[in-house]
């Protein structure tokens, strides 16, 4: 027996054959990328955040005081195991709730990228430090430098090199999480990019760009970092 294929289906197989209009992205391209320009304002903010408070964490963790140790360590431990989406909430929420503390959304998503990315950025500085040679801190010792001079003219310019990588790495994976900052109603990329999908009922033109316009910055930056290794002559 031969099936046959009704006209209802036939209709509803035309229907599933989606037409792509490309030309949305270009008349709405404008608002695409003053949303990625309010991306890249969250991500290197909270770089900037991340990279100045993981360094004093890192600092305290290798302090020989215990108590400045233990509370870095609690910290980074904390940090690294608390989910961002959560955190993020948490801040822009809970601390108005609680402490009545009314942070913007914008505000609240460089706050909590910027405190969570540090617990990692601190691990990171520490890892660096660790590896100059024991032999630096005793020959700044030698010349009579203090604590302050041996970290910042003879220790840190050299980790700085070791990390770079890494905090390379580190810095892409922040730029990565800015993207979920349109939950609490930051206009980033994302935030338009659903408020486009939704008024012209498009998603897949709109996320799709979206996605490349994000990998593009994503490979631009991995691209910057390679060139400032290379130019610190990284692994010579």
């Amino acid at each position: 027996m031969a099936w046959q294929v009704s006209p209802t289906c036939q209709a509803s197989n035309i229907q599933m054959k989606y037409k792509f209009q490309w030309n949305l992205i270009t008349r709405n391209w404008d608002t695409l990328v003053e949303g990625l320009i309010v991306t890249y304002q969250v991500a290197v903010l909270a770089i900037i955040l991340a990279s100045v408070l993981g360094l004093i964490l890192a600092l305290m963790r290798l302090s020989p005081r215990r108590w400045l140790s233990f509370f870095a360590q609690a910290y980074i431990e904390f940090g690294r195991t608390l989910p961002l989406y959560v955190f993020l909430l948490w801040i822009y929420f809970g601390l108005a709730v609680a402490l009545g503390i009314t942070l913007k959304s914008f505000q609240a998503g460089v706050l909590a990228l910027g405190l969570i990315s540090a617990a990692y950025m601190a691990e990171i500085y520490r890892a660096g430090i660790m590896a100059v040679d024991k032999g630096q801190f005793e020959a700044a010792r030698a010349l009579g430098l203090n604590g302050l001079q041996i970290y910042g003219d003879v220790v840190l310019p050299q980790a700085f090199r070791i990390i770079l990588p890494a905090a390379g790495n580190q810095f892409v994976g922040i730029f990565k999480g800015a993207a979920i900052v349109s939950v609490i109603g930051v206009a980033d990329l994302m935030f338009h990019t659903r408020e486009l999908s939704l008024k012209f009922f498009r998603p897949f033109e709109f996320y799709t760009a979206a996605g490349a316009m994000l990998i593009g910055s994503t490979l631009l930056f991995a691209a910057l970092v390679a060139l400032v290794e290379r130019r610190l002559g990284w692994g010579r």
